[in-house]
């Protein structure tokens, strides 16, 4: 006779699952694999951009991996590389490597005992083709080495096709705002693969090229397509640095891309991702990383999933993204990882702006007094965020119109000095500021915080380092697993367990709501040895958390299954009986929760 014991639980959102870890303490881990993103091809001396991801088993980026660093290397007698480290923030990062020499090198990443490799080839015996001007008739098609030597011009009704595997080179300048620009009234389709993605980079180390203007475009795509080292054009908009990439009016969507390293620290210059008015945005799985500001966005739409923002520095409105005078557009946030820079990590202007299952970390800078998110006017709704090491989690203003509204559901959040905060600033003297936040942590110095009084805060149902009135809510440790290195799921036992708003959708395994990011996940049930009765059949004790249901299954061959009872386990272990006897001397018996 013998017994298996399982829990099934469905995790339902991309912040469940392994433990956190900190800087280089990823081991291999079950089921975990390592991506390797790079060019296929390259030219001696120019820089080449390589991002790394640890994906769990589900294929997707570990985002409970906080930090983590990579290891690169190349299989080559007569090349070299700039660096040989990615840094990694919550299952992805990026880096932009030299290789010195030539001649074709297989790039090797590893991290925790788990590795990937590309084979990169010499292109420096590819002939060039060099384009400048408009284009010609209604269609072109790029391939191979193409070099861009002064302002080129996709025309109206002209649709530009960029094949995988195409290294775009952009003549550049080493100073000023007058470089080669890429400046498009019809259609660009970058059409790049996983294996042989599309680049587009300055002909030159040390210098950079403008910009991509989609000017009143017909709908363009960006596929596994990288994007550097440009932003010699005419600064605009609150950093006064040029962006890369410049929509007016204008639907674009990019796809598996990386947009990056358009910067210099500490200085900011030249580059910013993107200044955007009138626009549609779409950006999946994409990598916007090291310049001025992320985008810069006005009366534009934008839906961001999957995706990460990284490494924003300079000075004043060095953001990860600045979304304002939205009009009646909205702007989602979904699955992504927004972390470190200098100023906010989201800043709103008069825009509605939703932020769902996302990590928002690192933005610590108290010169800016670096925030979270900074919402001003309008409406800001967060849902099953972690926001962590930022100087301010959420900040709130107001200077005219309906109240400055913030929605804050199911979230954890943790600030340096303060958590939640209805601020006056000059240009925004307050006071109608109106925070909601249901079925949240948050833990800090001083995590509620008003410049105006106590009716700012409507909270409920809620755990924070300081008393609150309102239905449900509690001040006590929440028993994160490992708040130290980041790991903020629930010990058993936390008081955040099934204690949210009753009125709330219940969770995933059936249970009240818990209060935070992280739904608790349950530990699996025990099932003691099955004994023989001295009559037939047989009894074994079943153990498992409290207020779950459960199926007890079972079988003759380990084969197939069936649902022997189903029981609301309240407490203490219960005696299950059994009264049939086996045909064939082998009962197998095991628990799960109940879908």
């Amino acid at each position: 006779m013998s017994q298996t014991c399982r829990c099934s639980i469905s995790l339902g959102h991309l912040l469940a699952g392994l433990a956190l870890l900190a800087w280089g303490e990823a081991s291999a881990l079950p089921g975990h694999s390592l991506r390797l993103i790079v060019q296929a091809g390259y030219l001696p001396g120019l820089p080449v951009l390589v991002r790394v991801e640890l994906r769990d088993d589900k294929g997707q980026p570990d985002r409970n991996v906080w930090n983590a660093q990579a290891t690169l290397s190349e299989e080559s007698d007569t090349v070299t590389l700039s660096t040989n480290r990615v840094l990694l923030r919550n299952g992805l990062g990026t880096a932009l490597v030299t290789p010195s020499g030539s001649g074709d090198f297989t790039l090797r990443a590893e991290l925790g005992g788990l590795q990937a490799e590309r084979l990169i080839q010499d292109r420096s015996s590819e002939p060039v083709t060099r384009v400048s001007g408009t284009l010609a008739g209604t269609e072109t098609t790029w391939a191979g080495v193409i070099l861009i030597t002064n302002d080129t011009t996709v025309p109206t009704g002209h649709t530009l096709s960029i094949e995988s595997n195409t290294l775009v080179l952009v003549s550049g300048v080493a100073s000023g705002t007058i470089a080669p620009d890429l400046l498009v009234s019809g259609s660009i389709q970058c059409l790049g693969a996983e294996a042989h993605p599309i680049t587009i980079t300055c002909a030159s180390p040390g210098l950079r090229w403008g910009q991509i203007r989609h000017n009143n475009a017909q709908p363009s795509l960006y596929r596994y397509t990288t994007i550097t080292r440009a932003g010699r054009a005419s600064g605009e908009g609150h950093t006064g640095q040029a962006p890369v990439i410049r929509p007016t009016n204008s639907r674009i969507v990019f796809e598996h891309c990386t947009i990056s390293d358009h910067a210099e620290r500490p200085s900011g210059m030249p580059g910013k991702i993107m200044q955007a008015s009138g626009s549609d945005l779409v950006f999946d799985d994409t990598v916007l990383a090291r310049a001025r500001m992320g985008p810069e966005i006005a009366g534009t739409s934008l839906l961001l999933t999957n995706s990460y923002i990284l490494e924003m520095h300079g000075p004043d409105d060095a953001d990860g993204i600045y979304i304002h005078d939205a009009g009646g557009r909205v702007a989602n946030l979904v699955d992504s990882v927004i972390a470190d820079g200098d100023d906010d990590g989201i800043d709103t202007l008069s825009s509605l702006v939703d932020v769902e299952r996302c990590i928002i970390r690192d933005w610590l800078n108290p010169a800016e007094d670096a925030k979270g998110i900074s919402a001003f006017n309008r409406t800001v709704t967060v849902r099953r965020s972690l926001i962590v090491d930022c100087w301010v989690a959420i900040s709130a203003k107001w200077s005219s119109g309906s109240p400055a509204t913030v929605f804050i559901h199911e979230s954890t959040l943790a600030g340096v000095s303060n958590t939640v905060a209805a601020n006056y600033k000059a240009n925004a003297v307050g006071p109608f500021v109106d925070f909601r936040i249901t079925n949240s942590i948050m833990v800090g110095p001083d995590p509620i915080k008003s410049d105006f009084g106590t009716t700012n805060f409507t909270i409920g149902f809620c755990l924070a380092d300081e008393p609150w009135d309102g239905d449900g809510n509690v001040v006590a440790n929440p028993r994160f697993v490992d708040a130290a290195n980041h790991d903020y799921h629930l010990q058993v036992g936390s008081p955040c367990i099934d204690a949210g708003d009753p009125a709330s959708p219940l969770d995933a395994d059936g249970s009240r709501i818990d209060i935070g990011c992280f739904t608790f996940q349950v530990p699996s049930p025990a099932l003691s040895p099955p004994e023989l009765l001295a009559g037939e059949g047989f009894q074994f004790m079943f153990s498992g958390y409290t207020n779950r249901n459960y199926a007890i299954e079972i079988s003759t061959n380990a084969q197939k299954w069936d649902i022997f009872t189903l029981i609301t386990h309240t407490n203490e272990p219960r005696m299950i009986r059994d009264p049939a006897v086996s045909t064939n001397g082998l009962r197998l018996y095991r628990a799960r929760l109940a879908e």
